[in-house]
């Protein structure tokens, strides 16, 4: 029987050619292992895992395959459009597993077609809330650090966003990451183009107490339909959910539009962005020095920490006409805070309480499963191919490795917290 030899390490790499033999006799290569087309090779669990899971997706596909071969002791063996291929085919296998997972366990008449929740909770129920005291001792601790004392208790109270308990809540963080996309085809002689077009990957990370679960897809609806099908695989279908954003507009409201008849779910604006839009006033809407500008910031800063939003909106309107440079810069300022003013809680309270203030896992998400591999100097990336190292990222960074190479399945579910 034909074969190749994965070199150095013991493994073998069957073609799919027929041997001729005695008639009725028994053909490994046709019998035992599916047909393959041409010169192409059977890939072995340890190509799969060096080169595809742990090689492409933190080194270049050139510095892979040098690895590779070096390790096979056969320079040559693959070549770099054979890695890509595989990387993106292997990749596609994962997309269409989640699939049919999500097939699965969203189905009628509890979800629709596109895996939107069709029942609905109660919206009366507050078991997740914190008690009133431990609220009322983390606002008086707030207003004790308060140095210009000049928040009352009553303000802080009067924040209409709830706190709630740790082990009551599934957090959710979603996030957009773009990389440079790269053309199909270019025509010879034809200069590059100035405009920046991206790829998009869409991440969203969940987390219930102790747990979490990173989930890729190409496009917002795609995710939250992934990120529906992990709670129903984990019994969280029921529970209270809390989702981190940057503020995008679309993105919010397709999270409100797609669990809208369910409920009981309730948005954080990310305490990082906010602070950006006031960095982003200091630096465009205002004139004079970089300390006057400074006072201005850290003063609605303060404002918004303490989740004062009309006192931030009075303290905005009540600049002298002198300090302004850009007056449309100050109405989008104010305009970001009317539309997200719902989503600003009292983000001094959430800290005294340990409480979640901002995106930072999903970020986090971001670099490891996007960033770090596709944002660097001179790359550029098809669609498909950022899609694909970015899927084989999370299957690794979810600890799902093991299981898709063995068992080709995933687990796709929270594990179970062992926490007290």
């Amino acid at each position: 029987m034909p074969y190749r030899v994965d070199g150095g390490v013991g493994r073998y790499e069957f073609t799919s050619h027929r041997v001729a033999g005695p008639k009725g006799c028994f053909n490994a290569a046709v019998d035992l292992f599916a047909g393959l087309k041409g010169k192409e090779l059977y890939r072995t669990r340890w190509f799969r895992r060096n080169g595809l899971f742990e090689g492409c997706t933190d080194l270049s596909y050139r510095k892979t395959l040098e690895q590779l071969n070096r390790t096979r002791q056969q320079p040559g063996g693959t070549v770099l459009r054979t890695l890509s291929n595989a990387a993106e085919h292997e990749a596609t296998a994962v997309v269409r597993h989640l699939d049919r997972r999500a097939a699965e366990l969203l189905q009628q008449p509890r979800f629709d077609a596109h895996g939107r929740p069709l029942f609905q909770l109660d919206p009366e129920a507050d078991t997740c809330l914190q008690p009133p005291e431990a609220v009322s001792e983390a606002i008086g601790q707030c207003l004790s650090e308060n140095r210009r004392a000049d928040i009352l208790p009553e303000e802080l109270a009067a924040n209409a966003f709830p706190c709630e308990r740790h082990a009551s809540v599934t957090a959710v963080s979603i996030d957009d990451v773009g990389v440079k996309k790269q053309k199909a085809c270019r025509k010879p002689g034809a200069a590059a183009s100035r405009g920046k077009k991206k790829a998009w990957t869409t991440v969203a990370h969940v987390q219930q107490e102790g747990t979490a679960y990173t989930l890729t897809a190409a496009s917002v609806p795609a995710v939250l339909r992934l990120v529906s099908a992990l709670l129903a695989a984990s019994d969280l279908d029921q529970s209270d959910l809390l989702f981190f954003t940057d503020g995008q507009r679309s993105l919010k409201d397709a999270i409100f539009e797609f669990w809208q008849v369910r409920g009981r779910i309730r948005l954080i604006l990310d305490w990082y962005h906010l602070q950006h839009k006031c960095r982003e006033l200091g630096s465009l809407g205002l004139r004079g020095s970089i300390a006057e500008k400074k006072v201005h910031i850290e003063e609605l800063r303060r404002l918004l920490w303490y989740g004062l939003v009309d006192r931030a909106i009075a303290y905005i309107d009540a600049l002298p006409g002198t300090a302004v440079r850009k007056p449309e810069v100050v109405e989008q300022i104010k305009g970001y805070l009317e539309r997200n003013r719902t989503h600003i809680p009292c983000y001094a309270v959430r800290s005294k309480l340990g409480l979640r203030c901002s995106s930072n896992p999903v970020e986090k998400q971001n670099d490891v499963v996007v960033a770090y591999r596709q944002k660097n100097n001179g790359m550029g990336w098809s669609v498909d191919g950022s899609h694909a190292l970015s899927t084989l990222a999370a299957v690794r960074r979810n600890g799902e490795l093991d299981r898709w190479l063995v068992d080709g399945v995933l687990a796709f579910s929270l594990p179970v917290s062992t926490a007290a």
